[in-house]
């Protein structure tokens, strides 16, 4: 999002005749506001990105909320590196990836999207704005990541080689050469997640972040 929505121009909840709140502000961060429609919203789509069912309590609102100022900190990031986000041909191959993981057709997307209340476009936009961050994340923080033979070692003795004899006692295990570039994947991966973590850490602690706890309690049903 190119233009931020300052919080004034937010904090009108929108009400029914009987005075009912559909919608009102449930976290702010600095100039930036994140309303209960937006964590409502962010709760359907998580949900079929993940394919498990909408579970609308306090806790999944809080935390969509908390994801939602994440966002809100790397779209900020975003626009002050100018970084150029993916093509809508590249936005389709990552909605082909996501459709051949979840083994859905096109018909069985359109279905869920339908259910949870999406149309295809916005699930195109939100699929560029994710491929967008992922990527940039890579590029900000993968840069310099290294990982060292000794935490290969440490990753194939102390983790690898467990989790394969839970799985199969009997099963022989591969040697360390056949598996190291999986293993250095998910050390990476590990590293670039750390550094970004503790770069939004960071930037929390420039943010006044407030949280409206009235949003946060589900009057009942599903968002």
């Amino acid at each position: 999002m190119r233009r931020r929505m300052a919080v004034l121009s937010l904090v009108f909840a929108l009400t029914a005749p009987a005075q009912q709140v559909l919608d009102r502000v449930a976290a702010a961060a600095g100039q930036d506001a994140i309303t209960l429609s937006a964590i409502l919203r962010h709760l359907r789509f998580r949900s079929i990105v993940s394919g498990a069912p909408v579970q609308d309590t306090e806790a999944n609102r809080r935390e969509a909320a908390s994801q939602l100022v994440d966002l809100l900190i790397v779209r900020r990031e975003l626009e002050l590196s100018r970084y150029t986000p993916p093509t809508m041909d590249e936005t389709e191959q990552a909605i082909d990836a996501f459709l051949a993981e979840m083994k859905w057709t096109r018909e069985r997307l359109a279905s869920e999207l339908a259910r949870y209340g999406f149309t295809e476009e916005e699930f195109r936009r939100e699929m560029q704005a994710r491929l967008t961050i992922t990527r940039f994340i890579d590029y900000r923080f993968a840069p310099g990541i290294q990982v060292t033979d000794e935490e290969v070692e440490a990753y194939y003795q102390g983790e690898f080689l467990p989790a394969l004899r839970r799985m199969d006692p009997g099963a022989r295990p591969p040697e360390l050469a056949s598996v190291r570039a999986q293993i250095e994947q998910i050390l990476s991966t590990r590293k670039v997640n750390a550094a970004m973590e503790e770069w939004l850490q960071q930037m929390r602690q420039t943010l006044r972040i407030r949280y409206f706890d009235e949003a946060f309690r589900p009057q009942g049903g599903a968002p």
